[in-house]
């Protein structure tokens, strides 16, 4: 988004979402244009502007209360890239003018993120979901002009170039994107598709998205 750059971090209570969300721990670097994956005890929020970025910095989501903890950086600086990953690992990819898609090892989260294959081409305003085998990059390019291209990159075999699956209904940036282990929905955008869910079915990724 084009507000910022900011550090702050708000969490929502599943139980109780009716509330406004509470301020927790900040960032420890004030950033837009970052991307976030996380697993069921950390979250990882990586690259951004101004700059751009490699930063990554780590939420402890059992003491979020504390300014999240610098960790090792993604291997190029980057914005307005898009992240999703599985248990054990975090792939962020996408950028400005960037196609690359690096690997973060939760388990050793100090190195540098290590350099993986790419998505079929460059674009940045991007997004990405996945489950616990693939992760779906959906839209972007470099505005005015965007792209409905789903990109997908097979966890187990992540060295080679991301497969063009079905596309998104209409081309867009600037969305987001949330799944499980079945499906994945991409929601808004723009320029004129602000409204607009496409759902991905992941057994059959080849169709465009309903």
């Amino acid at each position: 988004g084009g507000t910022g750059p900011l550090s702050l971090v708000d969490r929502i209570d599943f139980s109780n979402d009716n509330a406004t969300a509470s301020l927790r721990g900040p960032l420890f670097t004030a950033r837009n244009g970052l991307a976030a994956t996380g697993n069921s005890n950390y979250g990882w929020f990586g690259g951004g502007a101004p700059g751009p970025l490699s930063t990554v910095d780590r939420i402890d989501f059992s003491n979020d209360s504390g300014t999240s903890s610098p960790r090792g950086p993604l291997s190029s600086v980057r914005k307005e890239l898009a992240a999703t990953g599985n248990s054990n690992y975090g792939w962020f990819s996408g950028g400005q003018f960037e196609s690359r898609v690096d690997r973060i090892d939760f388990s050793n989260d100090s190195p540098a993120a290590s350099v993986r294959g790419s998505l079929s081409s460059a674009r940045q305003h991007l997004t990405a979901t996945g489950n616990s085998n693939y992760g779906w990059w959906g839209g972007g390019g470099v505005s005015p002009t965007f792209y409905s291209t789903v990109d997908r990159i097979d966890f187990s075999n992540d060295s080679s170039t991301a497969l063009v699956r079905g596309p998104l209904s209409s081309a867009r940036g600037y969305l987001a994107a949330t799944g499980n282990s079945n499906y994945g929905w991409f929601g808004g955008g723009s320029p004129s598709t602000a409204a607009i869910i496409n759902r991905i079915d992941f057994s059959n990724d080849s169709t465009t998205a309903s």
